[in-house]
C-alpha cells in the first residue's frame, strides 16, 4: 500500500478526488485507490484560511516497481498533485514493509546488541564477589540426557559451571541407554554438585519428574541437554528474589543459538495468561520454588513434550507472584530434531500442550474449547458463553455521517452472529437531514433506539469543546443501556468477523479480565489497532500499525490474543458492573486519551485489558472526526488531556509500558530492537 497525503488549498469537500496510477511506460495501472481521510481545517491557529487534507492508499502489485500518481479534485484539476516512485524507492518500500510484515523487527543489529548486554568477566568476577549480601538458596537445575550429541551436552554442562552464582546442584539424568560415549563424558564430571542417575528411558515427563524427585534445591530449573546458560543466570534470579523473595516462577528472555551464532531473540512479555493461552511464550529459563511444587502435580506422560508447559500453567494458578527477568540468560540450541530447529519436528508435544491447556481451563472451571491455532504448538481457546446469552448493548455517539453510521449499524445487524443485542444511538447536536431521516429508518428495528445528549448533561466542571464531550457521550448512552454487557463503538466501523461479539464476550468470562479491544483494519486492510502502548513520549501508539490484516506480528502480537496496557475506545468490550464501578469515562477528558485512562483505571483496579484479533472490524479513523495533528485548533486541547492523565497515572508514566519489554524501542510501534550499544 502506497500510502499518500494530499494538502489542497480548496476546500470543498463536496468535490471528489480523481486518482489515476500509470507505471513507468506511462500505461495505467489497473488499482482501486483508497481515500482513507478527508477534512477541512484551519492551516493555523491565527489564520482563517482553510484547507483540505486527504488521505489516500494506492495498492501497488508486486509487479509494479515505477510508478507516478495523480491526485485532483474534480471541481479543481489544476489544484492538483503529484507523486513519483522510482524503481529503486519502491524497491526499498517495498522491502522495508516485508521486513516489518515479518515480524523479525528484534532480530536487526542483534549480534552487536548482544555482544553489548553480555556480562562481561569483570562483571562476573563482582558478582562473585557480591554473593554475601545475596539470598543464598540452592537451586537445581534438572537436565534430561537422552543421546545428545557429546559437544551439546559438554557445552550444556560448562554452562552451569560457569556459574557466577554458586549455590547449584546439577542433577543430570541419563536416559541414554548403552551409549558409551555419554557415560564415558559424564563418569569424568568431578563435582560434588553434580549429580548422576541413569534411569530407563520412559518420556520426557516421567524423566523429568524423576529428575524433580532427586533435586534437592529450595528451587528447580530445567534445562535441556543441547541448549546453553548465560554464566549470570542464576545470580540474576537470586538477585530478584532480594526483592521480592514469594516469586515462584522465574522466566527469562531466550535466544537461538545456531552453529556459534546467536539469532532471533525472544524478547518476552510481563506475565501474561491471555497469551500463555495462545502459545507458550515463556519456555525457558523455567525455574519453580517448592512452594509451587508442593501445590502442583507432576505431569502425566500423555503431555509429554510439553511437560513445561503443563508446569507453567499450573504455577500460575498457584505462584505468589511470577517474575520476567527481561535479559536473554538462555540460548536454545537450533539443530536438526530440535524444536528450536524447526515448528513440525515434534506434532505430538502439539497436541500434548492443547491437552495441558485444556486441563488447566478446566481445573479453573472455565468452559472453553481448545482448538488448534495458526501455527504448530499455538491455540485457539474459545470460552463458552452461559446458556442464556446475555444482552449486550452497542453503545455509538453520532453526530452527522449518516453515510457512516448506517454502514456501521447496518453491519452490527446484518452480520452479527450473536442476537441478543441492543444498539444505543447517543445523538449530540446533528444538524444535517440526512442523519435524522437515518435515524427513523434505523430505528424501525426493535433492536435500535435513538437517544439524544446535550451539553447540560455534563458533570460540573467538565469541558465541552464545541457542543463535544466523548466521555459524557458515552457515559449517557451506557445509561441509556439495559444489558449487562458494554460495547462502546465508533460511529466510522464496519463488522468484518461476524462472531465478534462471541469473542469479546467469552474473554470477559474469564474473571481476571475487565475490558477487551477488537483487531481494527484501516479501510484499505492493513492494520489500524492491535493493541495500545504509552511510549517513551508519553503519547499513546497503536502497535502493528500498518501491518497486513492477516500479520500475526513479532511474537504473535497482532495475531493472538494477548495483554495489553490499553485498547482503544473505538471498540471496547466490559461488564456493566465495572463500568459503573469505575464511575465510566472521566469527563474531564473531553476527547483524547479518555480510552486510556479507562484502561489503566481497570488495571488498577486489578483487572486486566485483553486485545482479542478474532474480533475484526473496519476502522475509517479520524473519518467523523480530524486529526489533532492537522488541525490547529484542536492541538492545545489534546495537550492540556495529556497532562492530565499523566497526573492521574504517574505510577504508569513514570517508568517504560510493561507491554513492551524494556530490550525493545520504547518510541517504535513495532518492536524493534532498542539501542545496540548498551
Amino acid at each position: 500500500m502506497w500510502r499518500f497525503v494530499c494538502r489542497f488549498p480548496r476546500c470543498d469537500a463536496r468535490d471528489a478526488i480523481a486518482v489515476q496510477v500509470v507505471d513507468g511506460r506511462m500505461q495505467a495501472v489497473d488499482c482501486a485507490p483508497v481515500i482513507m481521510e478527508d477534512h477541512v481545517v484551519p492551516v493555523s491557529a491565527a489564520n482563517g484560511a482553510l484547507e483540505r487534507i486527504v488521505s489516500v492508499s494506492v495498492p501497488l502489485d508486486a509487479s509494479i516497481e515505477h510508478a507516478c500518481v495523480t491526485f485532483a479534485p474534480q471541481g479543481a484539476p489544476e489544484a492538483g498533485a503529484f507523486a513519483c516512485g522510482y524503481p529503486s524507492d519502491v524497491r526499498a518500500a517495498r522491502g522495508y514493509s516485508t521486513w516489518l510484515a515479518s515480524g523479525v523487527c528484534a532480530s536487526k543489529n542483534y549480534r552487536l546488541w548482544s555482544a553489548a548486554h553480555r556480562a562481561t568477566g569483570a562483571e562476573l568476577s563482582l558478582q562473585r564477589s557480591t554473593l554475601g549480601a545475596l539470598p543464598h538458596p540452592l537451586i537445581s537445575i534438572v537436565v534430561t540426557v537422552f543421546n545428545p550429541p557429546l559437544n551439546f551436552l559438554r557445552d550444556c554442562v560448562e554452562s552451569v559451571k560457569a556459574q557466577s552464582y554458586d549455590n547449584w546442584q546439577l542433577v543430570l539424568m541419563n536416559a541414554s541407554g548403552e551409549n558409551e560415549e555419554v557415560e564415558s563424558y559424564l563418569a569424568s564430571l568431578d563435582d560434588a554438585r553434580i549429580v548422576i542417575q541413569a534411569i530407563a528411558n520412559r518420556d520426557i515427563a516421567t524423566n523429568t519428574n524423576k529428575g524433580i524427585e532427586l533435586a534437592e534445591g529450595d528451587y528447580v530449573a530445567f534445562l535441556d541437554h543441547d541448549d546453553v546458560l548465560e554464566p549470570d543466570a542464576l545470580f540474576r534470579y537470586v538477585a530478584a528474589l532480594s526483592d521480592n523473595p514469594d516469586i515462584d516462577l522465574f522466566y527469562s528472555d531466550e535466544d537461538r543459538l545456531h552453529e556459534g551464532e546467536l539469532r532471533n531473540p525472544a524478547f518476552k512479555t510481563y506475565p501474561n495468561l491471555t497469551k500463555l493461552y495462545a502459545y507458550n511464550y515463556v519456555t525457558h529459563f523455567l525455574m519453580v520454588s517448592r512452594y509451587a511444587l508442593k501445590r502442583t502435580e507432576r505431569s502425566q506422560p500423555d503431555v509429554a513434550g510439553a511437560q513445561d508447559y503443563d508446569l507453567t500453567l499450573k504455577c500460575f494458578e498457584v505462584a505468589r507472584r511470577i517474575h520476567h527477568e527481561s535479559r536473554v540468560l538462555y540460548h536454545w540450541r537450533e539443530h536438526e530434531g530440535s524444536t528450536a530447529g524447526g515448528t513440525d519436528q515434534k506434532p505430538y508435544a502439539h497436541k500434548a500442550g492443547q491437552l495441558a491447556l485444556k486441563r488447566h481451563l478446566e481445573r479453573r472451571g472455565l468452559r472453553v474449547v481448545v482448538s488448534d491455532g495458526v501455527l504448530p504448538y499455538t491455540y485457539d481457546a474459545r470460552f463458552a458463553l452461559p446458556d442464556e446469552k446475555p444482552l449486550v448493548s452497542v453503545v455509538i455517539p453520532s453526530k452527522d455521517h449518516a453515510d457512516l453510521l448506517e454502514r456501521c449499524v447496518r453491519s452490527i445487524l446484518d452480520r452479527s452472529t450473536h442476537e441478543n443485542l441492543e444498539v444505543i444511538i447517543v445523538e449530540n447536536n446533528s444538524s444535517e437531514a440526512e442523519t435524522f431521516a437515518l435515524y427513523e429508518r434505523l430505528a424501525a428495528d426493535a433492536r435500535v433506539r435513538i437517544e439524544t445528549w446535550s451539553p447540560d448533561l455534563l458533570v460540573e466542571g467538565a469541558p465541552c469543546e464545541n457542543g463535544f464531550n466523548y466521555s459524557s457521550i458515552v457515559n449517557f448512552g451506557a445509561a441509556c443501556s439495559k444489558g449487562d454487557f458494554l460495547v462502546l463503538l465508533n460511529n466510522d466501523t464496519e463488522v468484518i468477523e461476524p462472531a465478534w461479539i462471541e469473542r469479546m464476550l467469552g474473554d470477559l468470562m474469564r474473571p481476571e479480565v475487565g475490558v477487551v479491544g477488537a483487531k481494527l483494519l484501516f479501510e484499505d486492510g492493513l492494520i489500524q489497532h492491535a493493541g495500545m502502548i504509552a511510549n517513551g513520549n508519553g503519547d499513546f501508539a497503536h502497535v502493528n500499525r500498518d501491518l497486513p490484516g492477516d500479520a500475526l506480528g513479532y511474537a504473535y502480537s497482532a495475531g493472538m490474543p494477548q495483554e495489553y496496557s490499553m485498547v482503544t475506545g473505538a471498540c471496547q468490550m466490559v461488564s456493566r458492573k465495572l463500568f459503573d464501578e469505575l464511575g465510566g469515562y472521566d469527563e474531564q477528558l473531553a476527547v483524547g486519551f479518555n480510552d486510556g485512562d479507562f484502561c489503566l483505571r481497570v488495571g488498577e483496579a486489578g483487572r486486566v485489558v485483553v486485545y482479542e484479533p478474532r474480533a475484526v472490524l473496519r476502522h475509517r479513523e479520524f473519518s467523523s472526526r480530524g486529526r489533532e495533528s492537522t488541525d490547529a485548533r484542536l492541538a492545545a486541547r489534546l495537550l492540556q488531556e495529556k497532562s492530565r492523565i499523566i497526573a492521574k497515572h504517574p505510577a504508569f508514566f513514570a517508568s517504560n509500558d510493561p507491554a513492551v519489554n524494556p530490550n525493545l524501542n520504547q518510541l517504535s510501534d513495532w518492536w524493534e530492537l532498542g539501542d545496540w550499544r548498551g
